[in-house]
């Protein structure tokens, strides 16, 4: 597959909304509560109205060779970015259809450069349910290193988890691995 990173667009809606409608267990807790068409377009706004300000950097992980809709696969992006502190809290998801192929991993080593790279952005966080080691490979594989346990943090469906906390710092060892081109345009 000849997948790329590229900012999300509004036009993106549909294939958006296509990604809610196939959703599985484990895409659920990662994605909006409105999974509506509505609520894709509303997502994509805050996502874009947000990297306006500043204060998020998202990039949409599509299928390049399928020119008709650029067929959405996942999402890697920052949020929360602080300048002061250069810090900003990272988060990812996968289409059903792009699991496994390690698209999402290659995604992550892409904005973590980015981000190091071209936004000054020191302190990288992000966090994972114990019992999600696909999450966890990802974030090992993009060089997150854990540095402790927050325990019964997230709730979901009644049921308390514990979760992983990981940093990965602008000066730790760079990952090797696949990346996944940034294009350029919107």
């Amino acid at each position: 597959m000849n997948a790329v990173l590229r900012r999300w667009r509004g036009d993106d809606a549909a294939a958006l909304g296509h990604v809610f409608e196939q959703a599985d267990d484990a895409l659920l807790s990662n994605i909006p509560d409105d999974r509506s068409p509505a609520g894709a377009r509303a997502w994509i706004e805050t996502i874009t109205d947000a990297e306006v300000e500043g204060k998020v950097c998202a990039f949409a992980i599509v299928d390049e060779a399928d020119r008709s809709d650029d067929r959405i696969l996942g999402n890697v992006m920052a949020s929360g970015i602080e300048h002061r502190h250069s810090t900003a809290w990272i988060s990812y998801w996968t289409a059903v259809e792009g699991r496994g192929q390690g698209l999402t991993s290659a995604g992550l080593r892409s904005l973590v450069d980015h981000l190091h790279d071209e936004l000054g952005i020191f302190r990288l966080e992000l966090g994972y349910r114990v019992n999600n080691p696909a999450s966890a490979a990802v974030a090992r594989n993009a060089g997150f290193l854990v540095e402790g346990r927050e325990r019964r943090k997230l709730l979901y469906d009644g049921i308390r988890y514990d979760t992983e906390v990981c940093a990965r710092l602008a000066d730790d060892r760079r990952v090797e691995g696949p990346r996944l081109p940034i294009l350029a345009q919107r």
